[in-house]
């Protein structure tokens, strides 16, 4: 098998499920508008805060693949507004279709775009970002998990 459709899904498993046995539509399917906004005491980051932070930069690689290096604000993507259920629902939905529009460009490139040095940072190649991106929705859905089980057990202030 060649080496795109793997990388590729290795970042559609973050949103179905691999060997960790823990990914994103099993852990926030069940998460309500009001769980995703709350802030534990102490905490600075909301559920949908996370969820957004990793869209964000799903898309930010997306684009960094189509040759177009879009600016990063002092939000660094965690800014966002959900007002209500339906807001989470299209937040939700916003990140599972980020996956699987990278994980399909991915799939699709010629084998040596991998190697080829990434926009922005000539040090890393494609392959070590895409494989950051997943590193990287591991890293907060495990932030993810954490604030859900806090919340659940009414330690919030929202």
């Amino acid at each position: 098998m060649k080496l795109p459709p793997l990388v590729a899904r290795h970042i559609t498993e973050a949103v179905h499920g691999n060997w960790t046995e823990i990914y994103f539509d099993d852990v926030i399917a069940d998460v309500t508008h009001a769980e995703a906004i709350a802030i534990p005491l102490g905490l600075t980051n909301s559920i949908a805060m996370l969820v957004h932070h990793i869209t964000f930069y799903n898309d930010v690689v997306f684009e960094r693949l189509k040759g177009n290096n879009p600016t990063i604000d002092s939000s660094n993507g965690f800014a966002v507004n959900i007002a209500d259920e339906e807001a989470w629902q299209q937040l939700k939905e916003s990140c599972f279709t980020s996956f699987k529009k990278l994980a399909d460009a991915v799939a699709a490139l010629p084998e040596e775009k991998l190697y080829e040095p990434a926009l922005y940072n000539a040090e890393d190649t494609y392959y070590k970002t895409f494989h950051g991106i997943v590193e990287h929705a591991h890293y907060h859905l495990g932030q993810i998990v954490l604030l859900k089980k806090i919340i659940r057990n009414n330690q919030f202030e929202n």
